[in-house]
């Protein structure tokens, strides 16, 4: 799995200093909130530096390109996503209850990180192909967790589904989803619409007694 934005053990490069990391930060932050509210294209490389109460040409002693840093995003939301879904599971042994704890975590991540989860969702077509694979990788090994999760569960006999690749097509659009529509001042909290995804699943899946 490639490294994340502050991953430091590059070889021959000495680690970043604690100021070099919160300028680092500050970029991605600010990248966040921009390609998030006008969208990758309509952001400049000025835009992202001056929100980071930076010099203009900041952004590029971090990142080599605007496509970089978009690329950084994206690869650190994916990576953050698999593991959600690889812990969830891990901390329960039956296939209900792992199933349940997978969408339930992969939900509220959709919500508390709702602004980074609809640049990955939205803006990865603007990534090189190389850059756009690596992610591709990542987004299959969540893809196969879930398929996992849901064999297991229909081999039990606890899942009433024939075919696990529909139903986790449609966990992965349910959950993902969140993102294009969640507001912090909305309706639901992230626990709330993780326990609603949890339990819709759970009945998708034809499950006893939901």
């Amino acid at each position: 799995m490639g490294a994340t934005p502050a991953d430091t053990t590059s070889t021959g490069s000495a680690p970043e200093t604690s100021e070099e990391a919160s300028s680092e930060d500050r970029l991605l932050r600010a990248a966040t909130d921009l390609f998030s509210d006008v969208g990758y294209e309509a952001t400049r490389t000025r835009d992202i530096s001056t929100r980071a109460g930076m010099s203009p040409a900041a952004l590029y002693v971090h990142f080599p390109s605007k496509e970089e840093l978009l690329f950084r995003l994206i690869l650190r939301s994916t990576e953050r996503s698999l593991a959600i879904v690889t812990d969830a599971v891990e901390a329960h042994t039956e296939p209900v209850d792992r199933i349940r704890a997978l969408v339930r975590e992969f939900s509220k991540v959709h919500a508390t990180k709702y602004q980074r989860a609809r640049i990955a969702q939205y803006e990865r077509r603007h990534l090189t192909p190389e850059h756009r694979e690596a992610v591709s990788e990542i987004r299959r090994q969540i893809r196969l967790v879930t398929l996992r999760e849901l064999q297991a569960g229909i081999d039990r006999g606890d899942f009433l589904v024939d075919d696990p690749r529909v139903a986790g097509l449609a966990i992965m659009s349910l959950c993902a989803d969140i993102c294009r529509w969640y507001r912090p001042d909305g309706e639901f909290t992230p626990d709330e619409l993780g326990n609603i995804n949890a339990d819709l699943v759970l009945r998708i899946l034809r499950v006893p007694g939901y």
